[in-house]
Formats: structure tokens, C-alpha cells, sequence
């Protein structure tokens, strides 16, 4: 059995790496395409425009305002403390375990299963298509794409930090950075993430107050439940809701139909006339 590597220093530094890279929503300096038509069906175009997207999100940082810097801030400081406080958090969590919290774990933890959020975005774009709506078809498309960049991102960072899990009898500082051996993929929660991703596409997609606090709850839960059932740490689950959360914004405003800093560039010639046209979107 390896000897776990203690490494106090090791969460805080990942911690404020992985948010540097989040892509906060606004910046005044990027220039969004109207890519609507790309999010419309499930085709080629779409799947190019996943990885035009892809770019944008990993490249974000270099385009934050002073008040994606002050997100930045504040989120890191909270991960910091929270970090502090991890294995007394975890243990006040399995303390107060029941039988009623104990029994809601199958249900809720589906709602962070990839399988089951899968399935849900294949039903709502199926919905899209049987009622011709493309408002379904738009939601679950951004859904899976901010599903399968947030599932990336995660991967690479499981692997790469190599935290380990609570329910391998290690402590919350035991760290064994490039191991595939799962027990040691437990920073970021790859369920919180993926539960706040596909939330926050929804919440951004629909005008209805009730459909948000209700996909925002969901994935809340999840969250905790991740805790609840020993599979992570307090800061595990803080950092993959965060970049669920970040990466769905991200990508729904560069999708966004109309958005600010939108254009269009068109080109006129003919013998007698010879124009550029450009159309920025309010």
C-alpha cells in the first residue's frame, strides 16, 4: 500500500489553478459570434462548434474584468477556509447521518449520475424534435455541451491531483497526483460538477423563476449527498459545483441568441458598389 503524501499546501495551490481557469461570464473584452443555428440540431456544425467553444472557455482568464478577478477572489477564499475545515465537516456529516437521509441517497445521487443526465438530455432533445420546439432542442444540446466540457476539465483534473478519496481510510490531505487508481480522484466531484452544469444551462435557458430553484436544488443535493455518502470532501464538491456552474455560463453566453458584443460581418461587391457591412447586437 502506497503511503499517503500529506500535502497541506498541495489543495490550496490546485484550488486557486482550477478557479484561475474558470470562465466567468462576463468580460468586456471578448467579441461573441451569433452561433445560434449551431446549437439548432445535433450535427456536424454543432460538434465544431463544441470545440469553437472549447477554446473560448479554456482561454477565458486572459479577457477578465476587475469583477471576474474579485468572483476569482472571493470563490479561492472560500475554498481556502472551507479546506481548513474539510475532515471536521465530513465527520459532522456522517455524525448526523439517518435513516430518512440514508434512504433519499438512491434517488438524489441519480441527478449527478452521468447515465441518468445523459438520458435526460437525449428525452429533452427528443421532446424537442416529436413537439418541433426548438426551445428543448437548444436547452438540451447546451445542456450536453456544457456537460461534456465541465466532464473534461474534471478528468484532467482528477488525474492530475490524485486526491484521495474519504472512503479510502486516508486523510482529506493525502494527495497522489497522477494515479489512475480510483480512489484517488476524489478533487473535483465530477457528479457536483456535472449536476450544476446541466442546472445552470437550464436556469439560464428558461424564464420560469420555479424551473431554476428547482434545477439549482437538485444539484445542491447532489452536491451534499456526495459528502453524505463518504465519496468526498467538503472542497471537492465546492470546487466541482464551481466549475459546472462557470463553464455552463460561459458557454450559454456565447450561444446566447442576441447577446451583448454580438456581430455580424457581411461583404457587398459589384461593379458599382463595394461595402462591409458590420452589425453589432444590443
Amino acid at each position: 500500500m502506497r503511503n499517503p503524501s500529506h500535502r497541506p499546501g498541495v489543495a490550496t495551490a490546485v484550488l486557486v489553478v482550477l478557479l484561475f481557469w474558470m470562465p466567468f461570464p462576463a468580460s468586456a473584452f471578448e467579441q461573441e459570434s451569433q452561433k445560434t443555428s449551431a446549437v439548432d440540431r445535433l450535427n456536424g456544425a454543432y460538434v465544431k462548434n463544441i470545440g469553437r467553444d472549447l477554446v473560448d472557455v479554456v482561454s477565458s482568464p486572459a479577457h477578465w474584468t476587475t469583477g471576474d478577478f474579485l468572483k476569482f477572489a472571493a470563490i479561492v477564499g472560500t475554498g481556502v477556509l472551507l479546506y481548513g475545515f474539510d475532515k471536521d465537516i465530513y465527520d459532522w456529516v456522517q455524525r448526523n447521518k439517518g435513516s430518512t437521509s440514508m434512504g433519499a441517497s438512491p434517488v438524489i445521487s441519480k441527478f449527478g449520475n452521468g447515465g441518468y443526465l445523459a438520458a435526460f438530455m437525449a428525452a429533452l432533445y427528443a421532446g424537442g424534435e416529436i413537439f418541433d420546439e426548438p426551445s428543448l432542442r437548444r436547452t438540451a444540446l447546451l445542456s450536453l455541451e456544457s456537460f461534456l466540457t465541465t466532464s473534461a476539465l474534471v478528468l484532467s483534473l482528477k488525474v492530475a491531483v490524485g486526491r484521495a478519496r474519504p472512503n479510502t481510510g486516508e486523510s482529506s490531505r493525502s494527495f497522489h497526483p497522477f494515479s489512475i487508481r480510483s480512489g484517488y480522484t476524489s478533487f473535483p466531484s465530477g457528479d457536483a460538477a456535472g449536476a450544476f452544469a446541466v442546472a445552470t444551462t437550464i436556469a439560464e435557458e428558461s424564464p420560469d423563476t420555479v424551473v431554476d430553484v428547482l434545477a439549482y436544488g437538485l444539484a445542491g443535493l447532489v452536491a451534499v449527498y456526495r459528502v453524505h455518502d463518504r465519496k468526498h470532501w467538503p472542497t471537492d464538491v465546492l470546487a466541482g459545483s464551481a466549475l459546472g456552474f462557470f463553464v455552463a455560463k460561459k458557454i450559454s453566453r456565447l450561444n446566447k441568441n442576441g447577446s451583448t458584443g454580438a456581430y455580424h460581418v457581411s461583404f457587398q461587391l459589384t461593379p458599382r458598389l463595394q461595402s462591409v457591412t458590420l452589425t453589432v447586437f444590443f
